[in-house]
């Protein structure tokens, strides 16, 4: 990813501090000021990241591939904002949808996918560390149980999606399925949390404790 990577130096600088973002936001600003404050980060989590950023090769800058309107953004995004805070970590946001070049280093699903959010993690001089896309294993699998379940409810086939469900049933699906899952999110925000610590401490060989 180093070798053939369109983040330059000079390309990440271009990216939207956390405010910026928020106020460009044409929606769901009130979500981010809300999950911004209601941070699920414990002292251990904000011990972690500071030792990992003060590493000589630890993550100094975070790119993350967002957009507004997206649900894993709003709920995600602001706990990495908290952490860049903490650990004194530069954070710079690019728009998805104006930054293809960027989105395609990180496709998921093999490829297939452009989920957001995506939080990249480099070094000082921008060489890539590690990244984490969407959400935690764990709330994968809850929302794929969770969807299953409102299809059996609405009578939809198993194989729908919220792409492809017929457009007079889409937004009772949508509400539905945001009903269960919002109750989710604080143990879902853990778990990310989690899971970056795990990627970081892989990465770079530091032991995972606060």
């Amino acid at each position: 990813m180093e070798a053939t990577s369109v983040v330059t130096p000079a390309r990440f600088e271009q990216g939207l501090r956390y405010a910026d973002f928020v106020a460009q936001a044409a929606v769901n600003r009130d979500k981010f000021e809300l999950y911004y404050h209601d941070s699920p980060l414990s002292a251990g989590d904000i011990s972690f990241f500071a030792r990992a950023a003060a590493l000589p090769n630890g993550p100094a800058k975070i790119l993350a591939l967002a957009e507004a309107w997206c649900g894993d953004v709003y709920r995600e995004l602001p706990t990495m904002a908290r952490i860049a805070d903490a650990a004194g970590m530069d954070l710079r946001i690019f728009l998805r949808d104006e930054n293809p070049d960027i989105m395609d280093e990180f496709l998921s699903n093999e490829g297939k996918s452009r989920a957001i959010p995506v939080f990249v993690f480099y070094t000082k001089e921008t060489r890539y560390i590690a990244h984490f896309t969407e959400r935690s294993a764990g709330a994968h699998a809850e929302l794929a149980a969770i969807m299953s379940e409102v299809k059996r409810k609405l009578n939809l086939p198993p194989t729908a999606t919220f792409a492809t469900v017929p457009e007079a049933e889409r937004q009772t699906f949508l509400r539905e399925v945001i009903a269960r899952v919002t109750p989710r999110y604080p143990d879902w925000r853990k778990a990310s949390i989690k899971e970056m610590r795990k990627l970081l401490s892989t990465a770079l060989n530091l032991p995972n404790h606060g």
